[in-house]
């Protein structure tokens, strides 16, 4: 009897049935963060992803354009998804803030992470570069502070400010974020791997020698 026949039967049966739980919806953001309308469709599909379907964003980014990454944070934290950020090469700059404002998290071995200030270009005359540069300073804080709280200490966000470069792997993330949860009070459960994704209503970190991982519900 082939696999066709016996899916059939089970569905077929009058004490069984099957249900669709959702979709798994893979984003892959790899190389450099370009500009915005160049991810129109993802940023679409992101957004109107339902409560049961899961956005697994896979990331091998140097990072890029600062817009286009605070789309992707507004679209992320408007999906009724679970929202999942696969670090899997490099994830630098722009890339750590939207491997930070997922719901979930993973973490390849030998993943290098780099945390930096913006860079930017000024023109124009002398007062108008004078405005552009402080208002640009206040807006980089703000953003800077919000998305790397309880991640980075207060001494760490202040050199990133002073445009200090901060370099770690994937080790230390995945401590980072452990010592977060820890931080904010959620209840850390343990469970094996699997190849599958799954939402989590609660905290989960697991760890293989392949690979790490570490859930929590939570919306930036």
């Amino acid at each position: 009897m082939n696999n066709k026949q016996d899916i059939s039967i089970i569905n077929h049966s009058s004490n069984f049935n099957v249900k669709p739980l959702g979709n798994l919806i893979t984003v892959y953001l790899v190389g450099e963060i370009t500009s915005a309308e160049n991810y129109l469709d993802c940023f679409d599909i992101i957004r109107n992803a339902s409560d049961d379907d899961i956005v697994k964003i896979n990331i091998n980014s140097p990072g890029g354009d600062l817009f286009t990454t605070i789309q992707f944070l507004r679209a992320m934290s408007e999906t009724r998804a679970t929202t999942v950020a696969s670090a899997e090469g490099c994830c630098m700059s722009a890339a750590t803030m939207i491997f930070l404002s997922a719901d979930n998290y993973e973490i390849s071995d030998h993943c290098l992470f780099m945390v930096h200030n913006y860079s930017g270009i000024s023109f124009g005359k002398g007062g108008e570069m004078y405005d552009q540069l402080i208002n640009e300073r206040k807006w980089s804080e703000k953003i800077i502070q919000k998305i790397y709280e309880n991640f980075l200490t207060e001494d760490e966000i202040k050199s990133v400010l002073n445009n200090k470069d901060l370099w770690m792997e994937g080790e230390e993330v995945m401590n980072r974020l452990k010592a977060k949860i820890e931080k904010l009070g959620m209840n850390a459960v343990t469970a094996p791997v699997t190849e599958d994704v799954k939402p989590q209503k609660k905290t989960r970190t697991t760890q293989t020698s392949k690979s790490a991982k570490i859930t929590t519900k939570k919306k930036v």
